[in-house]
């Protein structure tokens, strides 16, 4: 069973920080896993028979709402738990008054956005893509 949670403020982010030590340290990722956003970011966590599957926050800066730290455990991969938690946070940002929703993500990642709607704005070292509006469909590409 699938189940979702969300958390907010550093005391509360231990299944989050946990997810993302497995998945960035172990892929080798040269990316901090906890910075000062953590304080006021919003933490969605995605659970799979209660085993903590994947995380992804949503933050708010330079004026702009944006998705990020999203990650899912290996094992979990190839189930749409990463289309599922864009799609929870995307709705989020539309929640608390956003138009538009953005990722900073690297190449592996753009397909995955793309299929939540969001298109290419910039590209350097990472790619910067935006979402307008809420999502529509349905989740996990074919949930009902």
């Amino acid at each position: 069973m699938i189940s979702t949670k969300w958390v907010q403020g550093k005391e509360n982010l231990s299944v989050v920080i946990g997810i993302r030590e497995e998945v960035f340290s172990k892929e080798n990722m040269e990316k901090e896993i906890t910075d000062f956003y953590d304080e006021f970011a919003f933490n969605a966590v995605l659970y799979d028979n209660d085993e903590p599957a994947g995380t992804g926050r949503l933050l708010f800066k330079e004026g702009k709402y944006f998705i990020d730290m999203l990650c899912v455990k290996e094992k979990f991969r190839g189930q749409n738990y990463g289309d599922l938690l864009i799609r929870m946070l995307v709705r989020k940002a539309v929640t608390i008054g956003a138009t538009e929703t953005y990722a900073q993500v690297g190449e592996n990642l753009i397909k995955l956005f793309e299929k939540s709607g969001f298109k290419t704005v910039s590209s350097n070292n990472t790619v910067l893509m935006v979402k307008e509006g809420d999502v529509g469909g349905s989740c996990c590409g074919g949930c009902s």
